[in-house]
């Protein structure tokens, strides 16, 4: 809307709709916050209305990360507390999360779903964009890391000797009714998406092939979730824990690493989504494969000691699992199964702002950048729930929206570089607007 209160009238742009090819010449009315037309026709403007040509621009929706930990990022330790989220005080995260989130706005991101973090960190920062103390993308607050005892991610297995009270982004949770009380003290304090713990493996380890939690467990999350609105997502790595998850009901599997024709079928079914993640997989193999093993030992493990065998045996199952993954995921795209984007940004590796390289990793695996984009789009918004108010640019939806110069289908780089954006939109407000 116009400082007056007029329309903002989006004249003669090539439109990326979320999931169709680009269509030139469609004039695009924003009206308040909401898409108010989208069509080739011509429009009058009023007095009040603000024409702005688009003329060998894009425009496209605002787009999704699906796994982002907000509190990831530099700290003083820099990985080197006991168990992650205990790297820093909890007001030193509220910094890292408010600039993140700030980060992935001014990339063209109006849409994160949360994946753990410590000290209801989501929560207390979607207050904050609620109450207008921050600007940021729309929120969907997860919690912590709900883990079983003694699996790979519990903090405490290497580190039993300090009698740790505080787990950071974990919390560890035993049985039916453990999990069912963890879920309704988290969605209570105003969570929106339960994070839960279901295989070892993905990106520094090997998989192995089961499910940590039972399948009451699993069965007890859900329900709690379901029976207020809310969502689930698991680190799901393994096949057997990605069928379990599935059929269990839980929203979005993340990795899927070792997803075959059954847990397609099974996700397809349950109506699911997967975050592959490969980002990680994909700098970590290329710094691990390249580290000198004379110069010391490699330097990301689980926390206990490990031997030179050891060591290259634990990086030849990541790269193995890594070369599976990408091998089925064109088949995984060719299914249906809607997959989103989202990694574990802010380790030194992939900082937060790096969201395109995401999105390479994809087109480099053969898929193409308009199906990647979608995910970016249409898949993200029906993930969060909000299929019907976002992800698409259609006549009635919230005007969440970017204005690209040149074409991001044909160049998926460009998405990179701020002065290609020139424009992004979110419910009808410029956060940036350098059209004039």
């Amino acid at each position: 809307m116009t400082a007056n209160g007029g329309r903002i009238i989006f004249q003669g742009a090539d439109l990326f709709d979320g999931e169709n090819a680009l269509r030139s010449g469609v004039n695009v009315v924003v009206e308040g916050q909401r898409i108010d037309s989208v069509g080739e026709a011509p429009v009058e403007a009023g007095p009040d209305d603000r024409v702005v040509d688009l003329s060998g621009k894009t425009l496209m929706p605002g787009m999704f990360s699906c796994h982002f930990h907000t509190g990831f990022g530099t700290t003083a330790t820099q990985g080197g507390a006991p168990v992650l989220g205990l790297e820093a005080p909890a007001a030193y995260f509220g910094i890292l999360g408010a600039r993140n989130l700030s980060t992935a706005l001014q990339c063209g991101i109006t849409g994160i779903i949360g994946s753990s973090n410590p000290y209801n960190l989501d929560v207390c920062l979607k207050e904050a964009m609620v109450l207008g103390q921050l600007e940021g993308p729309r929120l969907l607050a997860c919690t912590q890391e709900f883990v079983t005892s003694g699996e790979q991610a519990d903090g405490t297995n290497r580190s039993w000797f300090m009698d740790l009270n505080n787990h950071g982004l974990i919390r560890r949770v035993d049985g039916a009714d453990g999990y069912r009380q963890a879920t309704r003290q988290a969605l209570g304090a105003g969570c929106d998406i339960v994070k839960i713990s279901s295989a070892p493996g993905h990106g520094s380890s090997p998989i192995r092939d089961i499910c940590y939690m039972t399948r009451d467990e699993l069965d007890a999350v859900v329900e709690v979730a379901r029976k207020q609105g809310k969502r689930v997502r698991s680190h799901c790595p393994s096949r057997t824990a990605i069928l379990e998850c599935a059929r269990a009901g839980v929203d979005i599997i993340d990795h899927a690493d070792r997803i075959d024709s059954e847990g397609i079928d099974a996700v397809l079914e349950a109506d699911a989504s997967i975050t592959p993640s490969l980002l990680w997989s994909t700098r970590f193999l290329a710094f691990a494969e390249s580290w000198d093993h004379s110069a010391g030992a490699f330097p990301i493990g689980d926390g206990f000691p490990e031997n030179l065998p050891d060591t290259l045996e634990r990086l030849r199952g990541v790269r193995e699992d890594f070369e599976y993954t990408c091998k089925i995921l064109p088949e995984v795209v060719k299914s249906g199964v809607r997959l989103l984007l989202g990694d574990d940004f802010g380790f030194p590796m992939m900082p937060h702002g790096d969201y395109v390289s995401e999105m390479e990793v994809y087109t480099e695996l053969g898929i193409p950048a308009q199906t990647v984009l979608q995910w970016a789009t249409k898949n993200g918004a029906e993930a969060m729930g909000r299929g019907d108010d976002l992800g698409t640019v259609d006549e009635g939806k919230l005007a969440d929206l970017l204005v690209i110069d040149g074409d991001p289908i044909a160049n998926l780089p460009i998405l990179r570089d701020p002065a290609k954006m020139p424009a992004i939109m979110q419910e009808g407000r410029f956060v940036r607007d350098n059209l004039r």
